[in-house]
């Protein structure tokens, strides 16, 4: 039999705010949606091992997110039900910085979550209920645009919608482009900012979140650490997680990149 489930309290360290002229766009609306990708296949092995997966990515998110939550009643949703993870509220700046913590904390337990953020907060329409029947009915296609995002791309991915990438980089329009990056860093802007971490996916089809890249120092042993943690778990599976793990990877090694030739550019 398993345990029930114990729920940790928050980090307790709140977001770090952007720097630079964000005052206006640190108020965009969203809606994320997340899915544990290989739940089914534990199922297959033993519903206790899937249980106990998700379990500890229930206890994760919600230390991720508890706090913040506390503190901004009104301003952000965050729903679990299953695999899924569904957050929607108007601080995009703030749940970003506290998704890429949630990306890192999970992927350091094997657990991978895709996910996509899509502009537009999702709304309900209010429906007559009784205690033990509950309905969510949405007024918008947030959601829809979320699970069609992200169900475009393998592996643990944070996938930004085009429209929110440019109202995030507004300020740095040529960020647009891995080329109109490397061309202009922006000294204005700290390393840390999480609009550095905004990048084309390789077929240039949306965005997305290089959310390896932790840290003001470069840590080598991390990204080492992880890059053979994934390579030996593929020795061991195949298709579909196989596909999965590597462009997890590959995920790692542009994270990794970007943040060394970003390092050596502003510090040259």
């Amino acid at each position: 039999m398993h345990q029930k489930p114990v729920e940790i309290g928050a980090f307790g360290a709140k977001p770090k705010m952007m720097t630079g002229n964000m005052t206006q766009q640190s108020k965009i609306e969203f809606t994320f949606y997340g899915d544990l990708l290989g739940i089914s296949n534990y199922y297959r092995l033993s519903s206790e091992v899937a249980y106990q997966k998700l379990n500890r990515y229930y206890n994760i998110t919600f230390q991720c997110f508890s706090g913040y939550c506390d503190e901004n009643i009104g301003n952000i949703n965050v729903e679990m039900f299953s695999d899924s993870v569904l957050i929607w509220g108007n601080d995009l700046q703030s749940v970003l910085v506290l998704l890429q913590k949630l990306y890192i904390n999970l992927i350091d337990e094997s657990l991978l979550l895709r996910g996509a953020i899509v502009s537009e907060k999702l709304s309900q329409d209010p429906r007559k209920t009784v205690q033990n029947f509950r309905k969510f009915l949405p007024e918008n296609k947030a959601l829809a645009n979320a699970v069609g995002l992200e169900s475009t791309q393998k592996g643990a991915r944070l996938l930004l919608e085009n429209t929110l990438a440019e109202k995030m980089l507004r300020e740095v329009p040529d960020w647009l482009t891995n080329e109109g990056y490397l061309k202009d860093l922006n000294q204005n802007i700290q390393e840390e900012d999480i609009r550095r971490k905004i990048c084309p996916t390789p077929k240039n089809e949306t965005y997305e979140i290089l959310y390896f890249w932790e840290g003001e120092q470069l840590n080598h042993n991390n990204y080492e650490k992880r890059r053979t943690h994934f390579k030996e778990l593929s020795q061991f599976v195949d298709e579909p997680i196989l596909t999965h793990f590597r462009e997890t990877t590959m995920l790692l090694e542009r994270c990794e990149l970007r943040q060394k030739i970003t390092k050596e550019k502003l510090h040259n």
